[in-house]
């Protein structure tokens, strides 16, 4: 501080001059990547790795003068760069020109002002976002060109699905136990139309085999339960392959451990430090078996590829996982009621088998307070074998005899050492 105030600068000048650096590395990196994609096509430069920066110093400074003084400076700064913007677009129109170039220079204007107001994540975040769609060009302009009339109905039908009616909907428990949750059961729904959606559209522009894993390893992410139904009816409907299908379900089944190690980390540290070894051994163990299946070649193009995906949305099969989920929430509902608090290890093996995440939650909390930590823990391991029993089960009653065996591979060994892990602590 002493040599700050030597130098004259204090905490207000040094804020300004990293806001400063911020509007030129934006300007400089929307300005690189158009000077780089003009120069690629051999065009006359609009605005390139100078004009950028400078306009986004503008935006800042034009906001900090209508800060000090008046609005308007800010207003009368964005028309005359708009002006400026627009003269330059009208003299130099082709007959195909794009307006890319001038709607990113306006951007480039709007974040430097965005910097001023102290959201620097959110700027370079939308400036970073801004130069992978400019970037992206002729791979997007290629992936819409293999997109088909119904793709495009899809994909509004998507939207309208999981952006427009699941936010309307009452995220209210109704009826026995509160099970009728037309919020959480729309988007039991919503994940496996986007799980369907996804694996269709990677399959456009992926081979077969890497949208299948893909889609398994992003399922993981958002519901491991509806990735392991979904690639095990998609199984069942044919007669050879089923590998590729049960590596997808034992990646998605394995990224659920690590995933519940940040809850832990996020709600109760004690609980993190006595669990973090032997769930991400569970978890690094099924990763390991997934990435061996999903190296295994083929004997002909269907095994390694699976089925075909004709309906991006396949609503109907959505509707049924969603019912049988309430079915199984009926079942955790009336296990708990009967059994209480009395049956902690009980409760977390029936809460489980729909929603690792809640019991998870429920236990760091209770490990805070009623309960005690290795029996909150011990319960959190119980609701990740009782939720990965489930998917073990879609993949026997419904794929067929190959994914059937494959998937064993992992969940056997992986139900021994749980199994094993849950006696120990037991009987310890």
């Amino acid at each position: 501080m002493d040599i700050l105030e030597t130098i004259g600068l204090d905490q207000q000048a040094l804020s300004m001059f990293k806001e400063i650096f911020i509007v030129l590395g934006i300007g400089l990196l929307l300005g690189l990547e158009r000077e780089y994609s003009k120069q690629e096509k051999e065009e006359r430069l609009f605005a390139g790795v100078r004009t950028f920066p400078i306009v986004a110093l503008i935006g800042y400074i034009a906001l900090f003068l209508s800060d000090q003084y008046s609005p308007f400076i800010f207003v009368a700064a964005f028309v005359g760069v708009m002006g400026i913007i627009a003269l330059a677009y009208a003299t130099s129109r082709k007959a195909d020109a794009g307006t890319t170039t001038e709607f990113s220079l306006m951007a480039s204007f709007i974040l430097g002002s965005l910097v001023f107001t102290k959201n620097y994540h959110l700027a370079v975040t939308i400036a970073v976002l801004i130069t992978t769609l400019l970037s992206l060009k002729i791979k997007l302009h290629e992936a819409v060109h293999k997109l088909s009339r119904r793709d495009i109905f899809s994909i509004l039908y998507f939207v309208v699905i999981s952006a427009l009616v699941l936010p309307l909907l009452p995220d209210k428990g109704m009826g026995p136990y509160g099970i009728f949750n037309l919020y959480k059961t729309w988007l039991i729904v919503v994940i496996f139309v986007t799980l369907n959606f996804l694996a269709y559209f990677l399959s456009k522009f992926l081979s077969r085999r890497h949208s299948v894993l893909l889609t398994g390893i992003l399922g993981g992410f958002a519901s491991s339960t509806a990735t392991a139904w979904y690639f095990s009816r998609q199984a069942g409907k044919q007669e050879s392959g089923g590998v590729i299908q049960a590596a997808a379900i034992i990646l998605a089944s394995s990224i659920m451990f690590p995933r519940l190690l940040i809850w832990l980390a996020l709600l109760n540290m004690q609980m993190f430090r006595a669990l973090w070894l032997p769930v991400l051994v569970f978890g690094a163990a099924g990763l390991a078996v997934g990435y061996y299946l999903s190296t295994r070649e083929g004997q002909g193009p269907q095994e390694g590829e699976g089925p075909e995906i004709s309906n991006p949305i396949n609503f109907k099969e959505a509707l049924v996982f969603a019912l049988i989920y309430v079915a199984i929430q009926f079942v955790v509902g009336y296990a708990e009621e009967q059994f209480g608090d009395k049956g902690v290890y009980f409760a977390a093996a029936i809460s489980g088998l729909t929603d690792v995440d809640a019991i998870t939650i429920s236990m760091a909390n209770y490990g805070k307070q009623s309960i005690d930590l290795s029996v909150a823990g011990l319960s959190v391991v119980i609701g990740a074998f009782s939720n990965t029993s489930v998917k073990y089960a879609f993949c026997l009653v419904f794929g067929n005899n190959r994914l059937r065996k494959y998937a064993s591979y992992a969940f056997v060994p992986l139900f021994v050492m749980g199994v094993g892990y849950v006696l120990f602590h037991l009987f310890s």
